[in-house]
């Protein structure tokens, strides 16, 4: 059986021999771009779509959670069965254990 501390040794003697990259500056003609858009007064605003987006749905969120809270706190008012025939029980057997 293979030892890990031999495929740990032979991972980093790999790693060591993988070549360096030697670009790191940007490329071709981004600063040229940046500085021409910066002369012109040119600022990244965002469109009237994106801001339409970005609170369509930021309000359906809100809207999901007060359907959420509705529902759950107008419950016992959407099933007036339930509570009428729990009255009914109680109204009839509460005289049966009143001393």
């Amino acid at each position: 059986m293979n030892d890990p501390h031999d495929y740990w040794q032979r991972l980093v003697r790999l790693a060591r021999q993988v070549p360096q990259s030697a670009e790191t500056s940007a490329p071709f003609g981004f600063a040229t771009r940046v500085a021409a858009r910066w002369a012109k007064g040119e600022l990244p605003v965002p469109s009237t779509w994106d801001v339409l987006e970005v609170f369509s749905l930021r309000s359906l969120v809100v809207a999901g959670a007060l359907m959420v809270a509705v529902v759950f706190l107008s419950y016992d008012v959407a099933t007036p069965g339930w509570t009428q025939q729990y009255t009914v029980a109680d109204a009839t057997v509460d005289p049966l254990f009143e001393p």
